[in-house]
């Protein structure tokens, strides 16, 4: 057994702790080795077309952005497409605790690698929800006229029909590539939500329920997607 002991614990727990220790260790490997596997991955497809987005930040809401100008001076680039259309009320729970995760996490990121956050929405209505939330740091993009979600599979049936897809693409030989996307289906991007994380650490874990705590309710979310299954 280590040397780590903390106050009053038993020798049972030392021991359970010891055999979850290796477990931590195989899923910390396994995790690197995936990462690894997916740094292998042959070159994707070349990028369709060179979309024109519209900002969503304050200052330049509805200014027009070329995709290969949102690399800046990087050659990868992150693209998490978050679930909030024309029509919707409010975005989704969930997909705005990630955003908020992620907007205080942008500056780091964006030291190694270019990253941004685009909705379906119009530029207006998602920078109105980003001063809400007060997400300041990650650039916000509206697709709102492009057809890139659709094209990249952010989206099931119409531009309201919104799913939540991390993309990375990457310059390569003169030309932008897809490098991977979240293809999984549900909990495809888990492994970088710190709410499900964090609750993995409890006893209690991940709580079983659809919609993630937030003091505001999405009702286009719950009429069309959550009360569907």
């Amino acid at each position: 057994m280590s040397d780590i002991r903390y106050p009053n614990e038993s020798r049972e727990y030392r021991e359970a702790r010891e055999a979850l220790l290796k477990d931590e260790q195989e899923l910390v490997d396994k995790t690197k080795a995936v990462a690894a596997k997916r740094r292998l991955l042959p070159p994707g497809g070349e990028l369709k077309e060179d979309y024109v987005f519209q900002w969503a930040n304050d200052g330049k809401v509805g200014e027009r952005v070329k995709f290969s100008t949102l690399f800046g001076d990087k050659n990868t680039l992150l693209i998490y497409s978050f679930m909030y259309g024309p029509n919707w009320d409010k975005p989704c729970p969930s997909c705005t605790s990630l955003v908020d995760g992620f907007d205080r996490s942008s500056y780091q990121v964006n030291s190694d690698a270019a990253f941004v956050a685009i909705a379906k929405a119009p530029p207006a209505k998602i920078n109105a929800w980003a001063k809400q939330r007060g997400w300041s740091q990650i650039p916000l993009l509206s697709g709102a006229d492009s057809p890139f979600q659709a094209d990249y599979k952010c989206q099931a049936g119409s531009d309201d029909m919104q799913l939540p897809v991390m993309h990375v693409f990457k310059k390569q030989d003169g030309r932008i590539v897809h490098f991977w996307a979240t293809e999984l289906a549900g909990n495809h991007v888990d492994t970088v939500w710190p709410y499900w994380n964090l609750m993995d650490f409890t006893p209690e874990g991940r709580p079983d329920r659809l919609i993630r705590p937030q003091n505001f309710r999405s009702e286009f979310l719950e009429k069309n997607y959550l009360n569907k299954q």
